[in-house]
């Protein structure tokens, strides 16, 4: 199972996602959004950037993650991942491969 938060700019922080069952997660996809995916199951975090946001906000939103990781589990690894230089891993996780 996938959590998935997006990155509120007005709050500095982020804030969890309703995902609608059978919704794939590729869908969340915005170039304006900066999103994080906790998969419990691999023990990873992934933070994609859109490439419309502001290093401002990448910045701020990457000091914001390890908050949400420490929710969830201090042991998860955090992964970086930009808008159009998605690794294979992470299209497997949100549904494009």
């Amino acid at each position: 199972m996938i959590i998935v938060y997006q990155f509120n700019e007005d709050l500095g922080e982020f804030e969890e996602v309703e995902v609608k069952e059978n919704t794939p997660l590729f869908e969340l996809l915005n170039s304006d959004k900066i999103l994080l995916f906790v998969d419990k199951h691999d023990k990873k975090v992934w933070m994609w950037g859109g490439k419309n946001t502001s290093t401002r906000t990448k910045f701020i939103s990457a000091q914001e993650a390890p908050k949400i990781r420490d929710k969830h589990d201090m042991t998860f690894r955090i992964s970086s991942v930009d808008d159009g230089d998605e690794t294979a891993a992470f299209k497997i996780i949100v549904g494009l491969l």
